[in-house]
């Protein structure tokens, strides 16, 4: 993303792995960390070639990106009442949790705009048909790493 800062110069914003991004999506919001390179490598790795023609394992690709870099999730409730918890393994969410994530109706909004700041972070987040969405946000939250 370019910013022109106080002093008319041209800055290029980079998100840092320990920054958090705010994705809010109608009454949802997704708190998603930058992937790693290695993380970025594995889930473009979903892009196989097979007898000449690229294949994309879509699945695959929405359940790595979301189980690396989904840290919180706020506005979701199971139905027994109780705010939804998000299972962790080490850093990264469970499988299971991943499986459940992907039964949100927001999962579409989460993927498209997941892809774009797989790429980087953009200054505007767009839908399908390449249209801004009006019913997402993204906000950069700064969050000191452990330790330091």
């Amino acid at each position: 993303m370019l910013i022109e800062n106080n002093r008319g110069e041209v800055m290029i914003k980079i998100l840092r792995l320990s920054d958090r991004v705010k994705l809010k999506v109608g009454t949802v919001t997704f708190i998603l960390a930058p992937l790693s390179n290695d993380k970025k490598m594995e889930v473009r790795a979903t892009i196989k070639h097979d007898g000449g023609e690229q294949v994309f394992d879509h699945g695959m690709a929405q359940h790595l990106y979301i189980k690396y870099s989904l840290k919180d999730l706020l506005g979701v409730e199971d139905y027994h009442g109780d705010s939804y918890k998000l299972e962790f393994e080490g850093d990264h969410l469970t499988d299971e949790c991943v499986s459940e994530i992907c039964n949100l109706s927001q999962k579409d909004e989460l993927m498209s705009v997941g892809w774009q700041i797989l790429n980087g972070m953009p200054d505007k987040v767009y839908d399908l048909d390449s249209k801004v969405y009006k019913r997402a946000s993204l906000d950069v939250v700064k969050r000191e790493k452990p330790g330091g």
